[in-house]
């Protein structure tokens, strides 16, 4: 008389482990969300501080921040991949003709809800997270 033992898995012994294993990958995806948007955040951190340095060439070779526009041939690309990554255009602020000093600002994604939500550059030197965008004044709040 010939013995048969069990070889391999049940349906039912595999269809818990592929559903332990999509629990286990949706719960890494919605982790990683939040990773996501600092990441796009850290770029349009950096790309702003690009803009600063551009802002301060525009400065030296004009004698004011007139052209410190998203519009200016050296700032278009740097304006569009903030856009790109957090969605939000750069708000630029500057006073009137001679413009000796300037503001910049975007909202950032990954504190949507937090109170300092911007990032913020001025002529000044600033360079920070903010409440809002630039002030009256042309400097970061």
């Amino acid at each position: 008389m010939k013995i048969f033992t069990k070889k391999g898995f049940t349906l039912i012994e595999l269809l818990v482990v592929i559903a332990i294993i999509g629990i286990l990958a949706s719960i890494v995806l919605v982790s990683l969300g939040g990773a996501r948007d600092k990441a796009k955040d850290a770029r349009a951190i950096a790309d702003m501080s690009q803009i600063r340095a551009t802002a301060e060439m525009i400065y030296a070779s004009d004698g004011d921040y007139d052209n410190v526009k998203c519009t200016h041939d050296d700032m278009k690309v740097l304006c569009a991949d903030i856009n790109a990554q957090t969605g939000n255009d750069v708000s630029i602020s500057i006073p009137a003709s001679p413009a000796l000093k300037y503001c910049a600002s975007v909202k950032l994604l990954s504190k949507k809800d937090a109170a300092d939500n911007y990032y913020c550059i001025d002529s000044t030197g600033i360079a920070k997270e903010t409440t809002g965008a630039c002030a009256a004044t042309h400097t970061c709040p």
